[in-house]
């Protein structure tokens, strides 16, 4: 078995495509065969190298290797589209020399002019062949005119395509309703997508094709195509596109639609991946949180499901929060540091064993690694300054009551060696409160928030002076008329 991925360098890796990639990844991994990467870059004002790059460094992130490919080369080469023209010219040359395909001289505004109905209006149109019987004097007159031709491949008429997908089942095509003869070569020299893609699978010696089910539509081409030119098909498994929660297909006006907006958010490699495999597909026992390698244990196209999968971000999200919790302290810590500093917090004077202790109890909060800008200042800043739901509890009377006894008790009884052992014990006897009458206005106080880490856990790591900071201020703001900072 040998599988591709072949990207068009015209933009960022969109995770349907990046879906794409981890399905022929995983089940070339399942099959110990050959993963091609192949850039389809022919379209020349929209492809770029800088998008290649950011496509590779995308891949490499998601963990998806290959075997052969423009950077690691192959004895399949050029894996880049653009550079195989010698390759694809010669194969043309060979459909016109057998009359299998054609030069149309037909310019755009003649096609468009085709294409209008009795009513002005465009319709189903199916390309007359008009320029299928040319003699050599016409063309010869229409190349005085200046006309570069496009070559048009000859549909066979009434030929029956039957593909058996791995996913789909068996579809079948009649030639007679794929569109009439269509163009493989464009004015400008520049081979299309439907032409060059089966050759390349031909000479690659591609066995599966795995891809989006938007393609499918254009197989019954490309297989003609392979036909014509005495080329191997190869298998063909057409997956499901990825939808929006609106159910229409996955867009930027959704939300984070490319693999690099999700590395850069802190997403982690292998929850992506996870998440990704499972869309359209589910694993036996019904597990979501599956290592990469149970997946590719279970994997198999023909339990693909034929119903698009909706993109949930909130689960994706859940996924990759569990991946943080259950990932090894010391290498999480060193995935949250960027973070951290992007958050505008230095980190050079936290011990490295401090900075892990507070990783331990933040990462229970977190979903993605960004969110650690939100929660480090618990730990870091001298003072807290309460969130709106913090601000909104520390006004009422309880918390007043609460403020003004641990007050009291910061600048009497409790000190550096019991306030983490003591405080809390200390107010409830000091206000007569308990439970979330207590507890509530001491986190936020102390944390600026409702929600967060555990008190207990807390405040040995912000510190008896932090602490007696934040209280005081606390204390000034809602206890008494002027705030002193």
């Amino acid at each position: 078995m040998r599988v591709r991925f072949a990207p068009s360098p015209t933009g960022f890796l969109h995770v349907g495509n990046a879906r794409t990639a981890v399905t022929n990844y995983i089940v070339a991994k399942k099959n110990s065969a050959a993963l091609i990467l192949r850039i389809e870059d022919t379209d020349r004002e929209r492809s770029t190298r800088e998008s290649e790059e950011s496509i590779t460094q995308d891949l490499a992130w998601l963990g998806v290797t290959w075997d052969e490919g423009p950077d690691v080369g192959g004895p399949f080469g050029p894996y880049r589209q653009s550079e195989r023209f010698d390759i694809y010219r010669t194969y043309t040359d060979r459909l016109l020399r057998e009359k299998k395909a054609y030069c149309c001289y037909c310019t755009r505004e003649e096609l468009a002019e085709m294409k209008k109905g009795s009513d002005g209006e465009a319709d189903a149109y199916i390309y007359s062949g008009r320029c299928r019987d040319l003699t050599d004097l016409q063309q010869k007159k229409f190349e005085d005119e200046g006309r570069k031709p496009t070559t048009r491949f000859k549909v066979p008429d009434n030929v029956s395509i039957l593909i058996k997908d791995h996913i789909k089942g068996a579809v079948e095509f009649n030639s007679n309703n794929i569109g009439g003869d269509f163009i493989i070569v464009r004015s400008d020299g520049v081979p299309v997508f439907n032409y060059i893609v089966i050759i390349d699978d031909a000479l690659m010696n591609i066995s599966h094709v795995i891809r989006g089910d938007d393609h499918l539509s254009n197989t019954p081409k490309q297989i003609l195509i392979a036909r014509a030119l005495g080329l191997p098909e190869p298998e063909y498994a057409h997956h499901t596109l990825i939808l929006g929660p609106d159910r229409t297909k996955l867009s930027k006006r959704h939300g984070m639609t490319s693999v690099e907006m999700y590395r850069k958010q802190g997403y982690l490699p292998e929850a992506l991946v996870n998440y990704l495999a499972l869309l359209g597909w589910a694993a036996e026992g019904g597990e979501e949180v599956l290592s990469l390698e149970e997946i590719t244990r279970q994997i198999d196209l023909a339990k693909f499901s034929k119903n698009s999968p909706i993109f949930d971000f909130q689960k994706l999200r859940w996924m990759n929060g569990i991946y943080i919790r259950r990932y090894d302290l010391d290498k999480i810590t060193d995935l949250f540091i960027p973070h951290i500093i992007q958050a505008g917090y230095s980190i050079e004077s936290v011990e490295r064993k401090r900075l892990e202790d507070i990783i331990a109890v933040l990462r229970k909060s977190c979903e993605i690694l960004s969110d650690i800008g939100h929660l480090i200042g618990i730990f870091l800043d001298e003072v807290c300054v309460p969130d709106d739901d913090a601000d909104a509890m520390l006004k009422t009377d309880d918390a007043k009551q609460v403020l003004s006894a641990a007050h009291e008790l910061v600048r009497t009884e409790i000190n550096e060696t019991n306030f983490a052992a003591s405080l809390i014990a200390r107010v409830k006897d000091a206000s007569s409160l308990k439970g979330k009458s207590l507890f509530m206005p001491l986190r936020a106080a102390i944390t600026g928030r409702q929600k967060g880490p555990e008190l207990d856990q807390a405040m040995p790591l912000i510190g008896f002076d932090r602490c007696r900071k934040r209280i005081n201020y606390c204390y000034d703001r809602y206890c008494k008329r002027e705030v002193k900072l």
